[in-house]
């Protein structure tokens, strides 16, 4: 099953975050390792933020056994909690092209069964999300028991058009309040080689 990891590195800078990738020579999509989905590191005023797309934890502890431990260490880039390891629902790439900013959904009142419910009614998340103007869609089982939603958007605003004329509608249907994004800068995305099963 796909997993969702999210880790959040306060104080950490790019320069940082690139000398990782420089010590596991990871440039690109082309160097993506085994059974990664989707790398996506993010910054904002407090730090960066990494949410990465696993086909498994077993490929995910591979790789931070095997390469990512050694590498944070050497760059000095830890963090003082480890990553939230989620359960993938649902994850796609959609039609958006411009990946520059990366919008995390905590949604505690949101279940998978209502989830499943809400998009079955939206246009974009038919045919596997080919139609839909984010560039890429994950939910994943929180601790909670509710959703975490990250999403690959080329800005804000376009999301804001998207929640208003397509989630809105469904959320209200559903009883629940209307998503509060947090809002990242995209530093780096890398594309694996690995599908979502």
């Amino acid at each position: 099953m796909a997993v969702l990891t999210i880790m959040e590195v306060p104080g950490a800078t790019t320069d940082q975050y690139e000398k990782v990738n420089e010590l596991m020579g990871i440039r690109g999509d082309e160097d993506a390792p085994d059974g990664l989905i989707q790398h996506l590191a993010a910054t904002d005023a407090n730090g960066m933020v990494v949410a990465d797309v696993w086909e498994s934890q077993e490929a995910l502890d591979r790789f931070v056994n095997d390469r990512l431990g050694a590498a944070l260490q050497e760059a000095g880039m830890g963090s003082d909690s480890p990553p939230r390891v989620l359960p993938v629902h649902n994850a796609f790439e959609g039609a958006g092209s411009q990946p520059n900013v990366v919008l995390i959904m905590e949604m505690d009142d949101l279940t998978t069964d209502v989830y499943d419910q809400m998009v079955e009614g939206m246009p974009a998340h038919l045919e596997q999300g080919k139609n839909h103007p984010a560039a890429s869609h994950t939910a994943a089982r929180s601790e909670s028991g509710g959703m975490v939603i990250v999403d690959v958007w080329d800005s804000p605003e376009s999301f804001g058009k998207f929640a208003e004329e397509a989630i809105g509608p469904q959320a209200a249907e559903g009883g629940m309040s209307p998503p509060q994004p947090r809002v990242l800068q995209i530093h780096n995305r890398i594309r694996g080689h690995a599908r979502v099963s």
